[in-house]
């Protein structure tokens, strides 16, 4: 009797991780780190929402309010997270954005989350360029809850999606007493586990 074994290789596929959060939860730093250390190409599509706002001479609270009342700008920057997230799909690509889970459906969507203290901290201490100047810490909290408000209610009225509903993403971590390195780590082990075939 002739016996044959056949070997097979489970060939597991990259995919693309969306990243959000709430501000300052550190998911730009994040991603930076991923792809730095972890051969992923970054697409920061925040940071085509910040440099519009900056040509304009506002603040990110103002320009948020701004396109409530004039929406074309939202659609243009979500087409391209769409379109990217097809031609990119399968591939080791992190997708910095509120809304890229939204718009890359097939992905592995993370939130990074803090707690309000921690948020304000992070913002009043930032030497980022440009970053606005708030007169003390009850200022820039309200800043900050008004920014989270206008876009909830943005992109509700846009996409009839809910940002901060955390069943919309695979995995939450919360960023308040962890290093950027910890989070990347954790995020990593929890993206590999998420990727691979199930049995």
């Amino acid at each position: 009797m002739l016996f044959v074994i056949s070997y097979f290789k489970i060939i597991e596929v990259d995919m693309i991780i969306t990243i959000s959060g709430r501000p300052c939860s550190g998911k730009s730093t994040i991603a930076k780190l991923i792809e730095k250390n972890h051969g992923f190409v970054r697409v920061g599509v925040g940071d085509l929402f910040k440099a519009e706002a900056k040509r304009r001479g506002l603040s990110s609270e103002e320009f948020n309010a701004l396109c409530m009342k004039d929406p074309s700008y939202d659609y243009y920057i979500d087409k391209q997270s769409e379109t990217l997230g097809k031609k990119y799909d399968g591939q080791k690509y992190i997708f910095d954005s509120r809304l890229a889970w939204h718009f890359v459906p097939n992905s592995f969507k993370v939130f990074v989350t803090l707690d309000d203290d921690t948020m304000v901290e992070r913002l009043l201490n930032s030497d980022r360029e440009g970053k606005e100047k708030y007169s003390s810490s009850k200022d820039a909290k309200k800043s900050l809850k008004n920014r989270q408000a206008l876009e909830t209610k943005r992109y509700k009225k846009l996409y009839n999606v809910d940002l901060y509903d955390m069943k919309n993403f695979d995995f939450v971590v919360d960023s308040s007493n962890k290093t950027p390195e910890e989070l990347v780590e954790i995020i990593i082990q929890e993206y590999e586990k998420f990727k691979s075939p199930k049995n």
